[in-house]
């Protein structure tokens, strides 16, 4: 994948010259390429979780600057794009471990719910203490789940709308990976979802 990557990088970047048809298909590659090394990426990740060989990072997490710092990857450079919908944060009152398998968990989430809310909607983080728990919500204003499609939603390659998820370069292993990383940090996580949108909630033991 990397050497199709860098070659499709060097014609891409004046290595050759293309006409416009030419560049359309190099253009191809390059996506599926991107694509497939996603999906390797994510099936290499979810084979160690299987396999008990990962092991999560400890120590403290002050919520609140870490889920903003998790909604700045997504919006990218420059706060987003004008056709995304509009990422927030509200109640952060929580605290919680595992910095870096939290944040994949956190970035997952919210990367699925801005592929599902249409422009002009919003997608909402919410972290709250409960207890010796912090639960974590990202929050969509989507089409929402269909009920037959919730028990199944969190298995690997499932996908409640396959053309769609295809059609927005998902590889149908995110949830499945973030079900893994919250199980292994002794965690549990769910959905809850209608016609207004979805919940997404994930429940962690938080740091003493």
């Amino acid at each position: 994948m990397a050497a199709i990557s860098g070659a499709v990088e060097t014609l891409l970047g004046g290595g050759l010259k293309l006409d416009g048809d030419a560049r359309g298909f190099v253009e191809m590659i390059a996506r599926h390429a991107d694509r497939l090394a996603r999906l390797t990426r994510d099936l290499l990740d979810l084979s160690r979780l299987e396999a008990g060989q990962y092991r999560p990072e400890t120590g403290p997490i002050d919520v609140g600057p870490f889920c903003e710092a998790a909604l700045d990857l997504v919006r990218g450079p420059g706060g987003g794009e004008a056709d995304r919908p509009r990422l927030r944060r509200a109640r952060l009152l929580a605290h919680g471990r595992r910095r870096r398998a939290l944040e994949q968990v956190l970035v997952n989430l919210l990367d699925n719910a801005v592929k599902f809310t249409p422009h002009g909607g919003h997608v909402t983080v919410l972290a709250d203490g409960a207890g010796e728990f912090a639960v974590l919500s990202v929050i969509d204003s989507g089409p929402g789940i269909e009920t037959r499609h919730r028990e199944r939603i969190f298995e690997r390659f499932y996908r409640a709308d396959g053309g769609r998820s295809r059609e927005a370069g998902g590889t149908g292993l995110g949830l499945a990976i973030v079900k893994h990383l919250v199980q292994a940090q002794g965690g549990q996580v769910g959905v809850e979802s209608g016609r207004g949108g979805s919940r997404f909630w994930v429940r962690l033991p938080v740091a003493t």
